[in-house]
């Protein structure tokens, strides 16, 4: 049986380091509780994938030992059990390079990484991930923003596919046409999954709102965040409407 695994990035949930550009709008403790219910969300869903060795991987380590050890602990307390690593690396591109390499090297056959600002993701586009990887040697997940939310590589690409995150424009809209072209320059075959979006500012609440499972933790977030209970201004006029 193949040996497969899925790692969540993420950050802490930490006020004023996550969701910077939902903070004009929901300060910085509101934007933390909405980031946090997208972990939540998240990992809920990951843990929905049959199989799969399930790790959430985290930015910011190495910053201090008591700060690594408060988001162990973080993590350790909130989803028991969830084997939690720290993200190393300069750049995005470096550090899904260590995770992927770390993965194969422990004897992984089929890796999906994938983050944690699309809470509403289907989970049918997680599962076909691996299902694509018994046939093609990389699976991306277009992001409507022109990043993506989910790549995957089997391990008889590696250390070729490396290459894939070498000299990224992070961070730009050019992020998934550069992949595109990387893996052809790679001779890599790739597939790529539906679409979708992640929330990254104001203008992404209305559609999260009218996505958001009414028992999910996204949806009772924004509940509080429309009643002004973690900022003292609400959310009117997004449009939201998590039922």
């Amino acid at each position: 049986m193949r040996q497969r695994r899925l790692l969540i990035f993420a950050k802490l949930p930490e006020p004023g380091r996550v969701k910077t550009r939902l903070i004009p709008s929901l300060g910085p403790d509101g934007a933390a509780l909405l980031y946090e219910a997208f972990l939540d969300d998240t990992i809920d869903l990951c843990r929905g994938v049959k199989d799969v060795g399930l790790e959430i991987w985290v930015a910011g380590g190495g910053s201090a030992p008591d700060e690594e050890r408060e988001g162990a602990a973080y993590f350790h307390r909130r989803h028991p059990g969830l084997r939690f690593r720290y993200q190393v690396g300069a750049d995005l591109g470096d550090r899904l390079r260590g995770a992927f390499e770390t993965a194969f090297e422990e004897g992984c056959d089929d890796v999906v990484v994938t983050g944690s600002d699309h809470p509403t993701l289907p989970i049918g586009y997680v599962r076909r991930a691996f299902t694509a990887l018994t046939a093609t040697e990389v699976v991306v997940g277009p992001s409507a923003d022109g990043g993506y939310y989910l790549i995957g590589l089997r391990r008889q690409t590696w250390p070729k596919a490396a290459g894939l995150f070498a000299d990224v424009p992070w961070s730009t809209p050019e992020v998934l046409r550069a992949t595109r072209e990387r893996a052809r320059g790679l001779e890599l075959r790739h597939v790529e999954l539906p679409e979708w979006y992640d929330v990254d500012d104001r203008s992404d609440l209305p559609r999260l709102g009218r996505d958001a499972d009414a028992g999910s933790h996204t949806a009772r977030a924004l509940v509080r965040l429309t009643a002004g209970d973690e900022t003292g201004r609400g959310l009117t006029g997004t449009g939201n409407d998590p039922r």
